[in-house]
């Protein structure tokens, strides 16, 4: 599966897009993890999603947008097996 990371997230982790095999919500970010060298997750919530990269004893926490497929990845049951596309952004608003 494809993991997306923009719009500051990608800056939170240092790229902007891997390939993981598909799995449990865990699963994939252990995945993540491994590949980049830090520990990478994302903490849902009953309507939230939170991106938390630990590196070097920093922890970056942020909320975030998570569409699977284009769905809400909090709107999704915790055992589902993710495959396919996830894109993960921090929402941003101007005026």
């Amino acid at each position: 599966m494809k993991v997306k990371f923009s719009n500051i997230a990608d800056t939170m982790v240092g790229i902007k897009e891997i390939e993981v095999n598909p799995g449990k919500i865990e699963e994939v970010f252990e995945q993540v993890s491994k590949v980049l060298g830090k520990k990478v997750r994302l903490d849902l919530y009953d309507d939230s999603a939170y991106l938390i990269v630990e590196e070097n004893g920093t922890v970056r926490k942020s909320w975030v947008i998570a569409l699977l497929n284009g769905i809400n990845v909090v709107d999704l049951s915790p055992s589902k097996i993710w495959d396919g596309e996830l894109v993960i952004f921090v929402p941003v608003s101007g005026g």
